[in-house]
């Protein structure tokens, strides 16, 4: 009985030791960030910056080896992760109406679905993540070189040490299990961890929220419900700013709230509502500086995929970017490169003819 009391006190600390950062100060007055200096900076972006297509990456055989690519994600080296469903699909079968995947009782994916590509030429250095996954959704790499990823028919989140990568070191939610308590997710979209090993996940195709967890795994907050987000998809944290941004995909915006990192700010209080007349459904976000980068996915009214760059600030349009060698048709995820250099966006449609894109900033 004192060995469990033991492990149930140090557990309360750890979690008040987090807590505390997030709930120590009173948050400050927004209306005082200099705004001169966020025009200052869009209008060097305006000046020097537009992202263009790097014709023939990847190379053509990493594309044959594609199925529907759900992620994609960089590291500190530059190089990019690829989460991929290989033969699988998600299609009006895969779920039964009350969000339970109907193929539990069936094997996982038996390929590998995480290859990692060289930035430069695309080609495959190593691939993993073989008889595991049922249904790849978001992939992340942590500062450390850990990679995150979730599966949106096992209900889960899953952890990898960068060197350890046969098994989860840290799992998250209940297999197979949808639910909407600080134990289970539903359908968990993306993750997003800061330099500290603090955790947000977006939660996700039914729930509408963002997650907080502890480094070790423990559940501290949620947030994003007063705002009805209608399917929160992809996340960005810009820790310079304290901000965790969300692709609010089927409302058409990015929201961003506090993220509560510099314990001066609680997390969850929206400050900025990021709207503009060409932004349709927002599968993807990520961000250079203060400049969002986002890719609208596929309309009803035909209408082809673009990528916009937007200043935070002001959401001042700053950039368009598309493909030049076929348009988009269903762009799912992007992530720019460590170095700032570059990004990458990955598309879901086993019909597109290409499945991975690479823009540089010019």
């Amino acid at each position: 009985m004192i060995s469990y009391i033991s492990v149930a006190i140090t557990l309360a600390i750890c979690v008040m030791h987090v807590s505390a950062a997030f709930y120590g100060h009173s948050l400050p007055d927004m209306s005082q960030v200099d705004q001169s200096l966020r025009v200052e900076r869009m209008n060097e972006w305006q000046a020097k910056k537009s992202a263009k297509e790097v014709d023939n990456w990847p190379v053509v055989e990493t594309t044959l080896m594609l199925g529907e690519v759900s992620g994609v994600a960089t590291s500190r080296d530059n190089s990019v992760h690829v989460f991929h469903r290989v033969e699988r699909v998600w299609d009006s079968t895969t779920f039964d109406m009350n969000n339970v995947y109907n193929g539990r009782n069936g094997q996982p994916i038996q390929n590998d679905t995480i290859l990692v590509l060289d930035p430069n030429d695309g080609k495959v250095i190593k691939s993993w993540g073989g008889k595991r996954f049922y249904l790849p959704h978001g992939i992340s790499v942590d500062p450390q070189g850990n990679v995150w990823l979730t599966d949106v028919a096992l209900h889960q989140v899953f952890r990898f040490k960068r060197d350890q990568l046969d098994e989860p070191d840290l799992t998250l939610g209940q297999r197979f299990e949808p639910g909407s308590d600080d134990k289970h997710f539903c359908k968990p979209t993306d993750v997003a961890i800061s330099s500290s090993g603090i955790v947000y996940i977006s939660d996700g195709y039914c729930n509408s929220r963002i997650m907080i967890f502890s480094p070790e795994g423990h559940f501290i907050t949620q947030f994003g419900l007063s705002e009805s987000m209608a399917v929160p998809h992809s996340l960005t944290l810009l820790e310079n700013e304290d901000l965790i941004c969300v692709a609010d995909r089927e409302n058409r915006r990015i929201l961003c709230y506090t993220a509560g990192l510099s314990g001066e700010r609680r997390p969850g209080k929206l400050v900025f509502n990021v709207q503009h007349k060409l932004m349709g459904k927002v599968y993807a976000v990520d961000h250079i500086g203060d400049i969002l980068i986002a890719v609208n996915g596929p309309e009803a009214n035909g209408v082809a995929p673009k990528g916009l760059s937007l200043d935070l600030a002001t959401e001042q349009l700053v950039d368009i970017w598309e493909p030049t060698t076929e348009h988009f048709d269903t762009p799912h995820d992007l992530a720019v490169s460590a170095d700032s250099t570059s990004f990458f966006v990955s598309q879901i449609s086993l019909k597109s003819h290409k499945k991975l894109f690479k823009f540089t900033i010019v």
